[in-house]
């Protein structure tokens, strides 16, 4: 983004003697919300009977979290899949018949994916565990996050350009320069970055059975940003 300051721009701008500064800021901050992806996953012979199993233990899953107060507007299906089973392919033998060859289904797989998001940070680790003992029975993982990102990414615009405008004040003191007037702003970017996934837990079998505990941390999350400035200077 680049915001030329307003009436300042003229014919004559490329000709005039210029300074450009970057700086970047930075900062690291806890998360606030943590984001878990789960999934009950069945299978059997009959489509009827898997769905049903996979919906029965979804269920408990649903009730467990409410138990948990996560309100339900922070629970979302990612995925619904229903997967045919087929046995290990045959060779089709010399002069076989085609309808030998058909693959034939034999069973069904129901994976459903959900995501929970869980801003009481406290409990993240119970929720894992009693998620899983309820019927999940797959766990993917853990993404940190903030719930408003905004204060944050504005934080460190100020912090870069106070670092950009620290620096140009130095170069024109070191080079006998005048910093005339600042003709353009650009703004870089701003990234978060969450920290990596933590986690621990014997399996998801030991959860079940009461045997399993998860071990979480939560870490920081990393907002940078970076600012550019374009100076016209004179001599002092």
């Amino acid at each position: 983004m680049v915001l030329p300051v307003q009436g300042w721009a003229g014919g004559e701008e490329q000709d005039q003697p210029r300074l450009t500064v970057s700086a970047e800021g930075k900062m690291n901050v806890p998360p606030d919300k943590a984001v878990l992806s789960f999934a009950v996953e069945t299978v059997g012979g009959k489509l009827a009977k898997v769905q049903e199993e996979n919906q029965e233990r979804m269920a408990r899953v649903l009730k467990e979290c409410q138990q948990l107060k996560i309100p339900s507007k922070f629970i979302q299906t990612t995925s619904l899949n229903v997967i045919p089973e087929y046995p290990p392919p045959v060779r089709r033998s010399k002069g076989g018949s085609l309808e030998q060859t058909i693959p034939r289904i034999i069973g069904y797989r129901v994976v459903h994916q959900v995501n929970v998001e869980v801003r009481n940070l406290d409990i993240v680790g119970k929720v894992v565990d009693r998620v899983l003992k309820v019927g999940a029975n797959r766990f993917s993982g853990i993404s940190w996050g903030l719930q408003d990102e905004q204060p944050n990414k504005l934080k460190v615009l100020q912090v870069a350009a106070s670092k950009a405008q620290t620096k140009a004040e130095t170069l024109a003191q070191s080079l006998s320069l005048k910093l005339v007037r600042i003709m353009k702003v650009m703004e870089g970017g701003v990234s978060v970055v969450a920290p990596s996934r933590h986690y621990r837990m014997a399996s998801a079998a030991m959860a079940a059975e009461g045997g399993g505990g998860a071990s979480v941390s939560a870490g920081e999350i990393a907002v940078r940003g970076t600012v550019t400035l374009v100076y016209e200077i004179s001599p002092h």
